[in-house]
């Protein structure tokens, strides 16, 4: 089954997100591209941060552009709007702001490379994408740029694509090992309780870590949105009646190891995040937390429709693409893993 199939008539618009610099995404988008042209399938197209140069602007490298189909709706600033090595007609002018002026959504008048870079907020991504439904796009991908996972938020997209490949360790164990972490993550069980529903909103609305007891009560705990420094004031709050926690923003390896710390309570309670984007905890220490009885869930669950894998480095070293997608399998067997330098399932 191709990747196409996997979202087809189900999910409208899909983020793609690279583990790191040079792990796939672009050959992956370009794959996607060319999946939805071969189906009949109009394509939208945006990004977070800027994609699609020649040349890394950091690294000075030369690094796979974005070839699109004549009649592919755009969504980009307008600096990138005339830097586009293909034509394009104006479909609109939106209002969303950049470092490189407005967003225009246009389409392009033949077959050719185009740079990408849309806006800079989530709920700006998610406009937009609605907006190129509206202009006719069956299907918008999103481009996730390096260290933005927040692309593939619920509440930006539907569904994502997570590219992963050799550049994360020269030790193919170890890059599997952190693609399985961060596929975890995005696959945590959505938090189900009338409770967490009731609340939620308002979590989101304070801006501060909410508890909720046995009794169905819920407080306010004072602290910050993102809670980044919060976690040893939370850990003396709670005490054996406290059920729930909800935060709406970040939880980071920091905070819950002063929650653990700070309380005996914790493995009674139920960590709760708006999604696995909001979670900045590495692998070895998601193995701790779950070794000792944490318990995290998330209020919207990320659908992960394939991980695609990249078996070459830019540093001269590769794996056997063959022993990598078949490794990853075993450990994820419910999700596609797809090479996509051979082309596979595309």
């Amino acid at each position: 089954m191709g990747l196409y199939q996997l979202f087809e008539n189900t999910y409208k618009i899909i983020s793609i997100v690279g583990m790191a610099k040079n792990a796939g995404k672009t050959v992956t988008l370009n794959a996607l591209i060319e999946s939805l042209d071969q189906n009949g399938a109009s394509v939208g197209l945006t990004s977070i941060g800027r994609d699609g140069e020649r040349q890394d602007i950091v690294t000075k490298t030369d690094k796979p552009m974005i070839y699109v189909k004549k009649g592919t709706l755009i969504a980009t600033a307008e600096l990138l709007f005339g830097l586009s090595e293909v034509k394009m007609a104006v479909v609109e002018v939106t209002d969303h702001q950049t470092a490189m002026g407005r967003v225009i959504i246009g389409r392009t008048l033949a077959d050719g490379y185009v740079q990408i870079g849309g806006p800079s907020s989530n709920s700006a991504v998610n406009a937009v994408a609605e907006r190129m439904l509206g202009h006719g796009a069956d299907y918008v991908l999103v481009d996730g740029a390096l260290d933005r996972a927040s692309s593939a938020s619920p509440l930006i997209t539907e569904a994502c694509v997570l590219a992963t490949g050799a550049v994360l360790s020269r030790d193919m164990t170890k890059a599997i090992s952190k693609t399985v972490h961060k596929a975890s993550l995005f696959n945590l069980p959505e938090a189900s309780e009338a409770s967490v529903l009731e609340y939620w909103g308002l979590a989101e609305e304070s801006r501060q870590v909410i508890s909720i007891d046995s009794e169905n009560q819920a407080r306010a705990l004072g602290t910050s949105k993102t809670a980044l420094s919060a976690g040893r004031n939370i850990g003396e709050w709670v005490d054996e009646q406290t059920k729930i926690l909800l935060f709406p923003g970040a939880l980071t390896t920091k905070t819950l190891m002063e929650i653990v710390h700070g309380t005996q309570h914790y493995k009674s309670i139920q960590f709760v995040v708006a999604d696995a984007t909001k979670l900045f905890i590495e692998h070895k220490d998601w193995q701790y937390f779950k070794r000792i009885g944490v318990d995290i869930r998330v209020r919207y669950g990320i659908k992960l429709l394939a991980i695609t894998v990249n078996p070459y480095a830019p540093q001269g070293y590769f794996y056997d693409g063959a022993l990598f997608k078949q490794s990853l399998n075993e450990r994820l067997p419910e999700i596609p893993i797809v090479d996509v330098m051979e082309g596979d399932g595309l």
